[in-house]
């Protein structure tokens, strides 16, 4: 690290103490990307022996990563990736959402293809917790507002036209 002139910029200690923050940043940062690497290699119940062996690095490797004294490169993070490793999380602290279903999948198609009164249907069952039966019953039935003066009956003083 180069020696800052004194003459009202920077110390010399002033920039030492800005370098050993960021250092210190970038220490913790590695901590906590290796501990959730060791947390993700563990939930997929991989060794750091497999896991070394599959991406082509020694297990010392693997060990670093995991204990914050290095991290992945890109190609490694990418091929942890194909193994099931949640690389956001891994990198971020943020999980992945799941992945949706085939049976997901199919119906998120099915109801953005479908009509107004389908999906109202579906929406209805799910929400009220109606059986399909009941929810087809209920979008067979007509409403009908009728409006008139206060105190009139319909049918009587109000007639359809």
């Amino acid at each position: 690290m180069a020696r800052i002139p004194c003459d009202g910029g920077w110390a010399w200690r002033d920039c030492c103490a800005v370098f050993c923050t960021c250092q210190g940043l970038y220490v913790q940062k590695r901590l906590q990307i290796g501990a959730r690497l060791k947390e993700e290699r563990t939930r997929l119940r991989l060794s750091q022996s497999e896991i070394a062996d599959s991406l082509g690095v020694s297990r010392r490797s693997v060990i670093d990563w995991e204990k914050g004294g290095a991290t992945p490169n890109a190609e490694n993070i990418s091929d942890l990736y194909d193994f099931g490793v949640d690389v956001l999380y891994t990198l971020t602290g943020r999980r992945e959402p799941e992945p949706f279903s085939t049976e997901e999948k199919l119906l998120v198609e099915r109801y953005r293809a479908a009509d107004e009164a389908t999906r109202y249907r579906i929406l209805s069952s799910l929400l009220e917790g109606k059986t399909a039966a009941q929810a087809a019953t209920d979008s067979n039935q007509v409403t009908q507002v009728v409006t008139g003066m206060a105190g009139q009956v319909a049918g009587r003083d109000i007639k359809n036209k």
